[in-house]
């Protein structure tokens, strides 16, 4: 399906981005991955090759101003321009909303929408002055639409990716630029995976029309339908992947 095509996924070491660089592979594009754990990247590329895939692995510091023109510059230069990119980088620091710190609000700002803005403008530039389509998905949350206690920066920052999808969708459309947004629930990734075990992620299960949570796997038809060219009537959509899980919070 993406024979050919070039991707780029950021935050590619572990979690969504680590399974979504996998799924990308097995269709047949060529992979840059990214992020600041190059050991694991690494370990991502070498899987990849293992299947006939191809991958290239690239250090990326979302939370730096400056990195994803170099980002774009590196993967342009090593495998040419991407055709479509996958902003997944994200971070989560939890605070109760009168305790989050000034630092707090700038770093969820720089990594979940500086970056993701700013490596949008940089393949999108490229791409009309190219006059070449491409394609952007946002990984934005159940939470852009829906508010928990002590995660107000990053519902802000999701709430944000939302709005960003669609005024991007709207501006680069008439240029064949594809930009949707996908909106996971919650997904059992290594950083949580010991939290649903607690009382307290027990009783958070409990609460959920199915008490479950997705894997990352989950979200790969989803991811598949956003990117493939067959898709090219949908456009500024946030596609949320959730179980139903939103609707309980």
């Amino acid at each position: 399906m993406l024979q050919g095509k070039i991707a780029l996924v950021t935050g590619a070491s572990s979690g969504l981005g680590y399974q979504f660089a996998l799924t990308l592979a097995a269709q047949g594009a060529a992979v840059a991955v990214a992020a600041r754990s190059t050991d694991r990247l690494a370990e991502l590329v070498t899987k990849i090759e293992s299947c006939s895939g191809n991958a290239m692995a690239f250090s990326f510091d979302a939370a730096e101003a400056a990195a994803p023109d170099a980002l774009i510059e590196a993967v342009a230069g090593s495998m040419g321009v991407p055709d479509i990119l996958i902003n997944n980088a994200g971070i989560n620091l939890s605070a109760r909303a009168h305790k989050a710190t000034l630092d707090d609000f700038e770093q969820t700002m720089a990594v979940n929408v500086r970056a993701p803005w700013r490596l949008s403008q940089a393949c999108a530039t490229r791409w009309i002055e190219a006059g070449r389509e491409g394609c952007i998905v946002n990984i934005s949350s159940m939470l852009s639409t829906r508010v928990a206690k002590g995660v107000s920066l990053y519902t802000m920052s999701k709430a944000a990716i939302r709005h960003l999808t669609a005024g991007h969708a709207l501006e680069w459309a008439k240029y064949g630029i594809r930009v949707n947004a996908l909106c996971p629930g919650y997904i059992r990734t290594s950083i949580n995976d010991t939290f649903w075990e607690t009382e307290q992620g027990k009783a958070e299960l409990a609460k959920l029309p199915r008490p479950r949570v997705g894997e990352p796997k989950d979200l790969d038809s989803a991811l598949l339908f956003l990117v493939d060219p067959n898709s090219h009537f949908v456009n500024g959509e946030a596609l949320t992947v959730d179980d139903a899980q939103s609707w309980a919070i």
